[in-house]
């Protein structure tokens, strides 16, 4: 049996008249007729009387009607959700993302693509930059947003975020009232930061951003995701930089303050595989391109 002589059985079923049923599926009646007969021969059952004046179901028929109705339906329903997923209408997106875009530019990101397109679902991956350039090209994730840009040669990038960088410092810290501060006021001091062996890129650039401002950058904690870094900084273990959308994040005892430095900022990408032909990866490029999802400077 295949769909398509289930099909005509079925309307042949509902109309019960030949000729009604074949204008009905745009078909000659001896085409019809031809069909439903090599149906009853692979059913190897008669499916329906027939008479000079009539058509009816056989008991056989009758038994196949809702069974091939209700298949009929699911396979329509499949057909559509298929050309959903084509479409990028539809299917599975999975995320990478750096913990300090969990704050602000994930919600944002997130409720943007579910307005244009609600039958996505999210598949959330929490990962270093570096983690997320080799998940992409691996094919363990669909899309990423990373503070860098990873192997260029595999990866597209798009811009989302640049953001400035505060000073996370404990409310009894002697920084604490300081309305501002400079890269060089941060000399001496006992840096908590984000792991330097899954986030490499971001360490070094801490550590020419702050040494050329004459301030040592040698972190005393290292910790994998920024309501950690906060915690220590609130239990006075010691002070971070951060990017702005982590002030988000508002635990009792801690204090965030703006540096002058113009070249105090950290950018976000969505990263992306060359030439990507999954849909639903390409709707996240279009969304970076044509909605503002969070706001840089201030």
């Amino acid at each position: 049996m295949n769909l398509t002589r289930l099909r005509y059985f079925v309307v042949l079923a509902e109309e019960l008249h030949f000729g009604r049923a074949a204008d009905v599926l745009h078909m000659a009646q001896p085409a019809l007729s031809q069909q439903i007969r090599l149906l009853e021969k692979e059913t190897g059952a008669d499916l329906f009387e027939r008479t000079t004046r009539r058509v009816s179901l056989t008991h056989a028929g009758r038994t196949l009607y809702p069974r091939a109705a209700e298949l009929l339906r699911d396979a329509d329903e499949l057909e559509r959700l298929m050309a959903e997923h084509a479409d990028g209408n539809a299917g599975i997106l999975r995320i990478g993302f750096v913990d300090s875009s969990s704050y602000a530019v994930m919600p944002q990101f997130l409720r943007s693509y579910r307005e244009r397109w609600p039958e996505v679902r999210f598949e959330l991956h929490s990962m270093s930059s570096e983690a997320q350039s080799h998940a992409l090209p691996n094919g363990q994730i669909d899309i990423g947003i990373a503070r860098t840009k990873g192997d260029e040669r595999l990866l597209s990038h798009t811009e989302i975020l640049e953001e400035d960088l505060v000073v996370a410092v404990g409310a009894d810290h002697e920084l604490a009232s300081q309305p501002r501060l400079r890269l060089a006021d941060l000399a001496g001091e006992s840096f908590i930061s984000f792991s330097r062996t899954s986030s490499p890129a971001l360490t070094s650039e801490l550590r020419s951003m702050l040494e050329a401002e004459g301030a040592h950058y040698d972190p005393i904690i290292e910790a994998e995701e920024y309501t950690t870094i906060i915690g220590l900084v609130s239990a006075g273990e010691g002070i971070a930089v951060v990017p702005a959308t982590v002030r988000s994040f508002q635990p009792t005892g801690v204090v965030y303050i703006p540096l002058v430095n113009k070249e105090a900022t950290s950018r976000l990408f969505l990263l992306t595989r060359k030439d990507e032909r999954l849909r639903v990866a390409r709707h996240a490029i279009d969304l970076a391109h044509s909605v503002s999802i969070v706001k840089g400077h201030e």
